[in-house]
């Protein structure tokens, strides 16, 4: 019998990397035989937690972070999905507060910098759509570049801080980018319909004409036809997969302006982002953020 094969004595102990192992192995034979629609209530998943050695934080952590029950996706979804990827987006940490501050905090902040309107209260959950008011309209085009406005345009945001224990809080933010992803997928299809239609109309004659030099009908019409069909499919389809790199970079960079915002709530620094270029550059003008040390 090999070393990695031998079984652990009892008396020796087990390191952390076997403890993983034990745990995951005792989840698989646990689910076997188990009803898969039980369910346990979050004390229970604590207490089984704590009798395996796991700190309760991290119990909670794990738990807040996994993934919400989402309604059974259309065959329409699915097919954009496989395409263009997913137009949910969740991110998730731990920060320093306590939770109904945090939350009143990030509430404060999403109404106020980002100008979403909050459209269901729920305990520790909050709802959030984009404000459709022209002021709100005007703000987000006068502040920040529409580019960098990914958290905005998001057709819903769900917000949810928890606490984990005294003192760190666990915050979730979950963005619903379907309609960015629907218009993606709509501009890819009609570009690449009107480009391909005025290609395969070229194709179309082009290799029509330079086939009837050397045949007679219908050989021509036929080529032609087949060129045509080529060319439009490729271009529809060249279309389509530029759209969907340019909504996964969308997606990455709402990523990254929510990782942003969660970096300075950890820091404790003003949540409000950066100042547009333009308007740095006014306040400079101005007078306003004049380096230290110099005059006028």
């Amino acid at each position: 019998m090999t070393d990695e094969n031998r079984a652990v004595s009892p008396d020796k102990g087990i390191t952390r990397r076997e403890l993983q192992a034990v745990i995951r192995r005792a989840v698989e034979l646990y689910a076997v035989e188990a009803d898969a629609e039980e369910r346990l209530s979050e004390e229970e998943v604590l207490r089984i937690g704590a009798e395996l050695g796991l700190p309760a934080r991290h119990v909670r952590q794990a738990l807040y972070e996994l993934p919400t029950g989402q309604p059974q996706p259309t065959l329409i979804a699915r097919a954009l999905a496989r395409v263009y990827g997913s137009s949910s987006l969740v991110v998730a940490r731990s920060v320093p507060g306590n939770a109904s501050g945090v939350l009143q905090l990030l509430e404060e902040y999403l109404t106020t910098r980002e100008f979403l309107q909050l459209r269901r209260r729920q305990g520790d959950e909050l709802r959030f759509e984009p404000a459709g008011d022209a002021i709100s309209k005007l703000s987000r085009a006068f502040s920040r570049p529409a580019r960098q406005h990914r958290l905005a345009y998001a057709r819903r945001v769900l917000l949810r801080v928890r606490a984990l224990e005294p003192g760190l809080a666990h915050v979730r933010l979950e963005l619903d980018l379907g309609d960015v992803r629907r218009r993606a997928a709509a501009a890819g299809l009609i570009g690449g319909a009107l480009t391909g239609t005025v290609l395969a109309g070229v194709a179309l004659v082009g290799v029509g004409g330079v086939v009837a030099m050397w045949a007679s009908q219908p050989v021509p019409i036929a080529a032609g036809l087949v060129a045509g069909a080529w060319a439009f499919a490729g271009t529809v389809a060249a279309s389509v997969r530029a759209l969907a790199r340019r909504f996964r970079g969308r997606v990455e960079a709402a990523r990254l302006e929510v990782e942003a915002l969660l970096d300075r709530l950890e820091r404790g620094e003003r949540l409000e982002p950066p100042p547009a270029p333009w308007r740095r550059r006014l306040e400079l003008g101005l007078g306003r953020g004049r380096p230290a040390g110099r005059s006028s």
